[in-house]
C-alpha cells in the first residue's frame, strides 16, 4: 500500500510530465475504441453497402494498433528520461532496485486504469459522432451504433499488452543503469557524431530507388505491389537521410569560416551538430508522420470524390438491361419481351448492340495497330468496345458515313493516333473522332481503353466473328478452346429507384440489369470506408506528429537552457540569443515539412496508378485534392509547431 500512496504522489507531483504521456495513452485507446466499436457493431451489418467498408475497418484497426504501440512506448520513452533523476534519488535514499520497480508498476497501473477510463468514455462519445460522418459518407440512412463488448474487450487486451511492454522498459532502464548513473542520466549530452558518409550515400541510394519506382510504374496492377516496396524503401531512407546526409551538410557548413563565425549560424550549427543524432530519429518520425497523413488523406478524397464522376460516367441513364446469349435480333426480342413483361416501354427506352474485348494491344507504328492472335507484353494490354453508328447517332451523336472496313475511333483512356489497323488479318480504315461519345456507357479499365464505330451490325458480327475464331485458350489437357466475346444488347432507360431495386432481383442467366443505385451504394461502401479510415488515420498520424514534436521542444528546451545562459554569461546579447533560437526553430520546423512534400510528390504517379483501379482518371480532381491536402496539413502543422515552439521560449528564456 506504501508503493500505491507513493506511486499516486508521484503522479500528482509530476503532472506536468504525466500529462502528455496520459494525453498520448488516452487519444489512442479512444482512436482504437472507435474504429473497433464501428467495425465490430451489430449496426454497421444494417447499413447497405457497409460490408465492403468493414474490410477497410479491420485494416484501419491494425494500423493504429500498431501506430498506439509506437507512440505510446516513445512517449512512455521520453517520460522514463525525465525521470531517472528521481529514480537515482530513491536508490540514494534507500529504496532498491526492486522497489522502485514497484513504484514504476503502481504509476503504470494507475496510468492504465486513467487511460481506460478516460479513453472508453471519450471514445463512446466520438464513436456516435463519427458513426453518423460514416453513414452520411457511405449514404445509408441507419444512425443506431450500439457499444460493442468485442471493442471494449479488444482495446483493453492491447493497451494492457501495450502497459506490459511499457513495464519492461521502466525495469530495463532502472536495472540497467548504477544510481549515479540515474541522476545524471537526462542531462547527458551527445558527442559529436561523424560524417557518415556511408549512410548518406545509402539513404541517397535507397530514396533515389524508391522514387525512380514510384515515378517509373505504368502498370496500375504493378503499381499496387510495388507501393510496399516503395513504402518501405522512403522510410529506411529517411531515417539515414536524417542520420547521415543533415550530419554531413551540417559540418560542411562548420568547415566554412565565413559561414560559421556568425553568432547565429555559429550557435545553430553547433547545437544542432551535437545534438542530431537524437535530432534525427525525431525529425525523421515528424516526416514520415507528415508524408502518411498526405498519403492517406489525398488517397482516400480523391477516391471517393473521383468515383462519384465513375458512376456517372457508367450509367448515362440510371438502368441498364442487358443480353448477351444470342444473335442481335434475338437479343432484342429477349429485351423487348422482358421490358413489356415489366411494364418499362414508356421509360424512354435507347437500345445499342456492342461487343467489349480485353486484347493485347501491338502498334507497329505511330500510324497502325495490329491486332493479332500473336500475345504481347501483358502492359499492352487494352479494352476495346465495338458499337454501330445507327446505334450512337439514336444516342444523339453525329457520326459521318461509314464504308465497309471503315471505322472512327474514340480514345477514353490512354493516347492512340493510328490511321489503320489489322484486325486478325482483316485491314480497316480509323477516321480519329475529334470529340466524345454522349450518353454510351463508359467500360471500367485501368489500361488504354478505345470505343470503335462500325459502319452496321453487319460489320460488327464480322468483326466479332473474325475475334472468335482467332482467339484460343490452353486447356488443362494440352488441348485449346475457342474463347467466346458474345454481342451484347444493352436497352438504358431512366425508372425510380424502388424500381430499380425491384428489378436486380429478377436478374436471370439471360438477362442482366445494373442500376446505378445498386452500384453508386456498392461503391460508396468501398471509397466510404477509404475516406472514413483515411481520415481518422490521418488525424491519428498529424496527432502523432505533434506529440513527437511537443516532446522534441520541451526535450531541447531543456538541453539549450544551459547553453543559452552561458553564452549570455559571455556576451550574447538577449536579441541575439532570441535571433539565434527562431533561425534554430525554422529550420527544424521547415525540414521536415520540405522532406514531406518531395517524398509525397515522388509518390504521386504510383497514386494516381492506384486510384485508377478503381476506374478514376480524372487527373485534374487528384491533382486539385493532392494540392489543397498538402496545403490544409501544412497549415495545422505550422500551427502545431507555433504552439508548441513557445514552450521551447519560456523553457530556454527561463
Amino acid at each position: 500500500m506504501f508503493y500505491f500512496k507513493l506511486a499516486i504522489r508521484n503522479i500528482k507531483k509530476s503532472l506536468g510530465i504525466f500529462a502528455p504521456f496520459l494525453l498520448a495513452t488516452t487519444v489512442m485507446f479512444a482512436m482504437t475504441f472507435i474504429i473497433s466499436n464501428i467495425s465490430f457493431s451489430k449496426g454497421v451489418d444494417k447499413l447497405r453497402g457497409a460490408q465492403y467498408a468493414q474490410f477497410m475497418m479491420f485494416a484501419g484497426l491494425f494500423i493504429v494498433i500498431v501506430f498506439s504501440v509506437i507512440i505510446v512506448s516513445y512517449s512512455y520513452r521520453f517520460l522514463l528520461k525525465q525521470r531517472t533523476k528521481e529514480f537515482g534519488l530513491y536508490n540514494i535514499l534507500g529504496l532498491n532496485k526492486r522497489q522502485i520497480s514497484t513504484i514504476s508498476f503502481w504509476e503504470l497501473l494507475i496510468a492504465l486504469i486513467i487511460t481506460v477510463i478516460t479513453g472508453a468514455i471519450i471514445g463512446i462519445i466520438l464513436s456516435q459522432f463519427l458513426f453518423l460522418v460514416f453513414v452520411k459518407i457511405i449514404g445509408a440512412n441507419y444512425f443506431n451504433l450500439g457499444i460493442s463488448p468485442i471493442a471494449i474487450s479488444l482495446s483493453v487486451i492491447v493497451f494492457t499488452i501495450i502497459f506490459c511492454l511499457l513495464m519492461g522498459f521502466a525495469l530495463i532502464t532502472i536495472r540497467r543503469h548504477s544510481a549515479i548513473s540515474l541522476l545524471k542520466d537526462n542531462s547527458r549530452s551527445e558527442k559529436e557524431p561523424r560524417g557518415r558518409v556511408i549512410i548518406s550515400v545509402l539513404s541517397l541510394l535507397l530514396l533515389g530507388t524508391a522514387y525512380f519506382l514510384a515515378l517509373t510504374i505504368k502498370n496500375p496492377l504493378v503499381a499496387f505491389f510495388i507501393f510496399f516496396i516503395a513504402a518501405l524503401l522512403v522510410i529506411i531512407g529517411t531515417y539515414l537521410l536524417y542520420m547521415g546526409v543533415t550530419i554531413f551538410v551540417l559540418k560542411r557548413q562548420k568547415a566554412n569560416k565565413a559561414y560559421y563565425y556568425k553568432p547565429e549560424h555559429f550557435i545553430t550549427t553547433s547545437s544542432m551538430l551535437y545534438r542530431m543524432k537524437t535530432n534525427a530519429v525525431g525529425l525523421a518520425n515528424i516526416t514520415i508522420l507528415v508524408t502518411m497523413t498526405f498519403v492517406t488523406i489525398a488517397t482516400s478524397l480523391a477516391l471517393y470524390i473521383g468515383v462519384q464522376d465513375v458512376v456517372k460516367d457508367l450509367f448515362p441513364k440510371n438502368t441498364d438491361i442487358k443480353t448477351y446469349t444470342g444473335s442481335i435480333s434475338e437479343n432484342k426480342n429477349r429485351l423487348n419481351a422482358f421490358i413489356k413483361d415489366n411494364k418499362l416501354e414508356n421509360h424512354d427506352l435507347s437500345t445499342y448492340s456492342n461487343f467489349l474485348i480485353q486484347t493485347t494491344f501491338n502498334s507497329d507504328t505511330a500510324d497502325h495497330i495490329n491486332i493479332s492472335s500473336q500475345k504481347a507484353p501483358v502492359d499492352n494490354m487494352a479494352s476495346l468496345l465495338f458499337v454501330t453508328r445507327d446505334d450512337m447517332v439514336k444516342l444523339g451523336n453525329t457520326i459521318p458515313e461509314l464504308k465497309d472496313n471503315q471505322l472512327v475511333m474514340y480514345p477514353v483512356l490512354g493516347k492512340v493516333n493510328a490511321k489503320s489497323m489489322s484486325w486478325y488479318g482483316e485491314d480497316l480504315s480509323i477516321i480519329k473522332a475529334s470529340s466524345k461519345l454522349k450518353n454510351l456507357p463508359s467500360n471500367y479499365a485501368i489500361t488504354t481503353s478505345l470505343v470503335f464505330v462500325v459502319k452496321n451490325e453487319q460489320e460488327l458480327i464480322k468483326l466479332n466473328e473474325l475475334f472468335n475464331v482467332n482467339n484460343k485458350s490452353e486447356m488443362s489437357d494440352g488441348g485449346a478452346q475457342n474463347v467466346k466475346s458474345p454481342i451484347n444488347t444493352d436497352s438504358l432507360l431512366n425508372i425510380s429507384e424502388k424500381k430499380q431495386r425491384d428489378l436486380v432481383t429478377k436478374n436471370t442467366d439471360k438477362i442482366n440489369v445494373s442500376t446505378k443505385t445498386e452500384v453508386q451504394e456498392l461503391m460508396n461502401g468501398l471509397t466510404g470506408g477509404f475516406l472514413f479510415i483515411g481520415f481518422i488515420l490521418g488525424i491519428t498520424f498529424i496527432l502523432g506528429a505533434a506529440l513527437i514534436i511537443y516532446y522534441k521542444q520541451i526535450s531541447e528546451g531543456a538541453e539549450d537552457k544551459r547553453s543559452y545562459r552561458i553564452l549570455q554569461e559571455i556576451g550574447l546579447t538577449k536579441n541575439e540569443v532570441k535571433k539565434t533560437i527562431n533561425s534554430q526553430v525554422l529550420v527544424v520546423f521547415f525540414m521536415p515539412i520540405i522532406v514531406s512534400i518531395i517524398h509525397f510528390a515522388a509518390a504521386f504517379v504510383m497514386i494516381s496508378k492506384l486510384i485508377k483501379l478503381f476506374g478514376v482518371t480524372n487527373m485534374s480532381i487528384i491533382i486539385t485534392v493532392s494540392i489543397s491536402t498538402i496545403i490544409i496539413i501544412t497549415l495545422i502543422y505550422f500551427l502545431i509547431y507555433r504552439k508548441t515552439s513557445k514552450i521551447y521560449y519560456r523553457i530556454v528564456e527561463r
